[in-house]
C-alpha cells in the first residue's frame, strides 16, 4: 500500500514536469491608424491644414497617422550587496538563601556554610552575506506611428518590426508617450525620452525554442530532492 502511494505521488510529479508550458503570445498584429480628417471651407480649393502642407511647420511627427523613429538604447544595471553580523553574550547569576528548607549552616566545612549560586553565560553570533547583480542592454531603432495626440500636445505612440532571418523571427515592439519638442530636425527621438515606455523584444524559432528545457528536464527538477 505505502510503495503504492509512493508511486503514485512519483507519477504525479514527473505527469506536472511533462506538462509543456503555455508559450507567451506574441503580438503580431500591424499597427494601422488612419488620419484625422481636416475640415476644409464649403466651395473652397484648400484641401485643409496638414503636417504636410503647413508653411510654419516641419516634418516632425506632430498629427495622428505620422510616424516617428524611435532610437532604443536601454541600458540597466542593478547592484545589491547586504552583509549581517551580530553578536549577543549575556551573563547572569544568583543565590539562594535557602533551598528545600536546608538551612545554610547544613553541610558547613571549614567554617563555610551552605551557600547554593547560579550563574548562566550565553553567547551567540550570527553572520551572514548576500550579493545580486543584473544587467541589460537593447539597442536598436524602430519607427512607431502616432496614435493619439493628447490634450497638451504629447504624442501617444506605438511601434512594432517583425525581423525573419533564416526562419527565426524576431518581435521589437514599443508603446509610450514623447514630447513634441523632443524630436530632433529628423523626425528621430531617443528612447529615453519615451514616458511610460513599453518595450519588448522577443522571438520565435528554433533558437527560441532552445532557451527552454526539454519536458524530460523540467520532469527530473520536480521530481529531484537535492
Amino acid at each position: 500500500m505505502r510503495n503504492g502511494i509512493v508511486t503514485a505521488a512519483l507519477a504525479a510529479l514527473i505527469i506536472t514536469g511533462c506538462a509543456t508550458p503555455e508559450p507567451k503570445k506574441i503580438d503580431t498584429r500591424t499597427i494601422a491608424v488612419q488620419p484625422r480628417p481636416y475640415p476644409s471651407s464649403a466651395g473652397s480649393l484648400w484641401p485643409g491644414e496638414t503636417s504636410r502642407n503647413n508653411l510654419y511647420q516641419d516634418l516632425r511627427a506632430w498629427h495622428v497617422g505620422d510616424v516617428v523613429t524611435i532610437t532604443i538604447a536601454e541600458k540597466t544595471s542593478a547592484t545589491k550587496e547586504a552583509i549581517t553580523e551580530t553578536t549577543r553574550k549575556s551573563k547572569a547569576s544568583g543565590g539562594l538563601s535557602g533551598l528545600f528548607g536546608i538551612t545554610p549552616s547544613l553541610g558547613s566545612w571549614k567554617g563555610q556554610g551552605f551557600t547554593p549560586t547560579v550563574n548562566a553565560d550565553t553567547s551567540a553570533q550570527f553572520e551572514g552575506e548576500g550579493k545580486t547583480e543584473r544587467k541589460g542592454e537593447l539597442k536598436a531603432t524602430l519607427t512607431a506611428v502616432v496614435v493619439e495626440v493628447l490634450g497638451n500636445g504629447n504624442l501617444v505612440i506605438e511601434g512594432k518590426k517583425d525581423t525573419v532571418v533564416n526562419n527565426e523571427t524576431q518581435y521589437v515592439t514599443l508603446s509610450g508617450i514623447v514630447r513634441p519638442e523632443d524630436i530632433d530636425e529628423n523626425n528621430e527621438v531617443s528612447s529615453v525620452y519615451v514616458a511610460n515606455a513599453r518595450i519588448e523584444y522577443s522571438g520565435r524559432g528554433v533558437v527560441g525554442d532552445e532557451q527552454s528545457p526539454g519536458w524530460l528536464r523540467r520532469a527530473l527538477d520536480n521530481v529531484w530532492p537535492f
